[in-house]
């Protein structure tokens, strides 16, 4: 694949040949290309690569001179090679051509060069890769019309706008500014990791590749493929299938013809780091980079070496691999992003788990995993946690911000836990334990938001408290979100403490005008939608209540707290209220006389029922209920009334209560030190200081 533009308007050429042998140019000592010294991510340095002083047009004519001996009967080699040429303006890229009416191929080689800052014998290289024209006894037409395959497709003419010697070469030299000059304008950009295809058939798959720098990246954007190993085990033959040739035979070329590509000196200052881990044959490998400066992050330097880069700042020397470290640390901007300057060494642990540390974060790789970073307060947690061994295991994801209701921080997922830091504090959610019911409420953007206390355990009953709740988690009931304002009233309660872990959810009811319950431990809490709390504890109010239906049972909801006086206790519901006694059954005070019974004193002054409501006809008819310390009586239409017990109750009751012709009470009794008097529908009881009683008619 070929890259092209369009180019000014097309001038017609004419070609002529040369009969005269140029002197052979002396060339630098190459030896032939190892496959073992090939790096995919460094095919030649930029001050190799953009450096147009390496030769000039008599050492390219020397040079071609020196590929071929004899050209075949008819054909002209590009060492004979001339034609005229015209004047290309300069512009952003290239300083312009200066068009002759007889300019050799050694000399469009050498003025396109100079003019576009690209060294001669990159574009010699590229001549010889693309066409073989340079070494070529006999170059047909298309060889010298797509010289540098710029713009001109494997099966169809050139482009006219660029087709042909001379436009060949300066267009090419000239595509190689483009790409240098506007990286983010094309696939392949120096300091990135990108998966390049093998093959033009993409079925063949790619391979990861860290581009090291310009010059390589504007290879890889003039020939987007990169060699297999099929193709690097026969470095100078055919691989397979999936092979593909152009940048393995530009470097193998180039190397042959004029030596190795890359060649550094390792900084002054870190010769000592260099040396302490062998050199060019230790882990560093040799340098493939100059010395650099860098502002970012508080200031330091750094430089490339083939298997990683060696940085160092105010926060010490420390080398960063050309693995899943790099790769990351390069996505994260390298030392001018979050992460900062390394400050340790990669560390693995025997689990496999690695890590190195860095002044914004560290950055952690696990198999399966890959790499991720921490960030901040989190990476220092992690480490101080035990890192690779500890708790938290390795990141699952990069460090991410955060919010609910208001309130930022930072959320991490690792292999056995979430962890995060707030303005609610830092801490780790167990995916042990609550973890999996956090998630399923949402994580932080949830239901339940941050987390605000350690995972705490009273015996086998376990929580942990959020922002808008709590998860309590038993072995029995499994993980329950407390939520909201029943998380309140839990804490309220006790919380872990008093009432214990949830047992379910919190249910929704509308029966008996509405309320919510949820079970703990040791005790329900029930809101009404009329707002009264009730904790209700696991007793006999709450056996026989669960009995006869629960909310949706005769009873309602509880409404009120149990009460209990003198081995006697009551539990209020929504529609009655039921009291018992040792050793009694329970028995139920209804409608508007367990209003009264509630407004008389409860079970503190009238103590518990001692039977079952009645209802008599007499008198217009009631109801009556008798208690420990006295009677409730309600007329029909009437309001209910409570008697306790005395002289004149007890005689009216003897008399036949409310069948007799006093009736109903309609007052109670009010008594002084002479006695007592209480008014009945049609008379009225007295009674004296030493308890007689006496009924009147007024």
């Amino acid at each position: 694949m070929r890259r092209s533009v369009i180019a000014q308007a097309a001038v017609a050429l004419a070609a002529v040949v040369l009969g005269t042998l140029m002197p052979l140019a002396q060339t630098e000592s190459a030896e032939a290309a190892n496959a073992a010294d090939f790096d995919p991510g460094y095919l030649i340095d930029d001050a190799i690569f953009y450096d147009a002083s390496s030769m000039n047009y008599l050492d390219v004519q020397s040079f071609l001179n020196s590929r071929v001996g004899t050209c075949q009967a008819g054909r002209t080699c590009l060492k004979g090679y001339a034609q005229v040429t015209t004047t290309i303006p300069a512009d952003r890229y290239c300083s312009g051509y200066s068009g002759s009416s007889y300019d050799t191929a050694a000399m469009i080689i050498d003025k396109a060069a100079r003019a576009c800052s690209i060294n001669q014998r990159a574009l010699l290289v590229l001549l010889e890769k693309e066409q073989g024209i340079v070494s070529s006894t006999g170059p047909s037409q298309r060889a010298y019309d797509a010289a540098t395959g710029f713009g001109c497709p494997d099966t169809a003419p050139c482009d006219p706008n660029v087709g042909g010697f001379y436009y060949q070469v300066y267009y090419a030299a000239r595509q190689f500014q483009i790409y240098k000059a506007n990286p983010n304008s094309f696939n392949h950009r120096a300091g990135t990791t990108k998966n390049i295809l093998l093959n033009p058939n993409a079925g063949c798959g790619t391979k990861s590749v860290y581009i090291y720098n310009n010059a390589t990246a504007g290879l890889y954007n003039y020939t987007p493929y990169t060699p297999n190993a099929a193709a690097m085990g026969n470095l100078y033959g055919i691989g397979d299938g999936c092979s593909s040739y152009g940048n393995r035979n530009f470097w193998r070329i180039f190397t042959d013809w004029f030596g190795n590509p890359l060649r550094y000196e390792v900084a002054p200052g870190f010769a000592w780091y260099y040396d302490a881990r062998g050199g060019a044959n230790g882990v560093m490998g040799a340098a493939t980079g100059y010395l650099t400066r860098d502002e970012s992050n508080g200031g330091g330097y750094f430089q490339r070496f083939r298997n990683g880069i060696l940085y160092t700042s105010a926060g010490g020397t420390a080398f960063v691999f050309n693995n899943e470290f790099m790769t990351k640390y390069a996505s994260l901007y390298a030392q001018s992003g979050g992460t900062g300057w390394p400050t340790s060494e990669q560390v693995c642990a025997t689990n496999g788990i690695c890590y190195q540390s860095f002044t914004g974060g560290t950055i952690v790789a696990a198999p399966t995993i890959g790499a991720r970073v921490i960030y901040g307060g989190i990476a220092t947690a992690w480490l101080k946690g035990g890192g690779p061994t500890g708790p938290l295991g390795a990141p699952m994801s990069d460090t991410e911000y955060a919010t609910n209701s208001g309130s930022a921080g930072w959320v991490q997922d690792f292999q056995w836990a979430y962890y995060s830091a707030s303005n609610f504090g830092s801490y780790a959610v167990s995916k042990s334990t609550t973890g999996s019911s956090w998630i399923a409420y949402g994580g932080i953007g949830g239901t339940l938001g941050w987390p605000t206390s350690d995972y705490r355990c009273v015996g086998a009953s376990c929580a942990q408290d959020f922002q808008n709740g709590a998860l309590s988690t038993t072995k029995q009931w499994g993980s329950h979100a407390i939520l909201w304002g029943y998380a309140s009233l839990w804490r309220a309660q006790g919380g872990l403490d008093s009432l214990g872990a949830a047992f379910d959810d919190l249910r929704a009811s509308n029966a008996a005008g509405g309320g919510w319950i949820q079970q703990f431990e040791k005790a329900a809490i029930v809101q009404t939608t009329a707002g009264t709390v009730t904790r209700f504890p696991y007793d006999f109010f709450y056996g026989y209540w669960y009995q006869t239906g629960g909310e949706r049972g005769s009873l309602g909801w509880p409404i009120a707290a149990q009460q209990c006086a003198a081995n006697a206790c009551a539990e209020r519901f929504t529609n009655a209220v039921v009291t018992v006694r040792p050793n009694g059954s329970p028995l139920l005070v209804i409608g508007g006389l367990a209003g009264a019974w509630d407004a008389a004193g409860g079970i503190a002054k009238v103590g518990p029922a001692i039977s079952g409501t009645r209802y008599s006809t007499a008198n217009g008819g009631g109801w009556v209920q008798e208690f420990t310390a006295g009677t409730i009586t309600q007329v029909s239409n009437g309001s209910p009334l409570f008697s306790p017990t005395g002289p004149i109750l007890t005689s009216w009751k003897s008399y036949g209560a409310e069948a007799t012709w006093l009736g109903w009470p309609t007052s109670a009794p009010t008594c002084s030190a002479n006695g007592c008097v209480q008014n009945f529908q049609n008379g009225v009881g007295r009674s004296d200081a030493n308890g007689a009683v006496r009924f009147t008619t007024s």
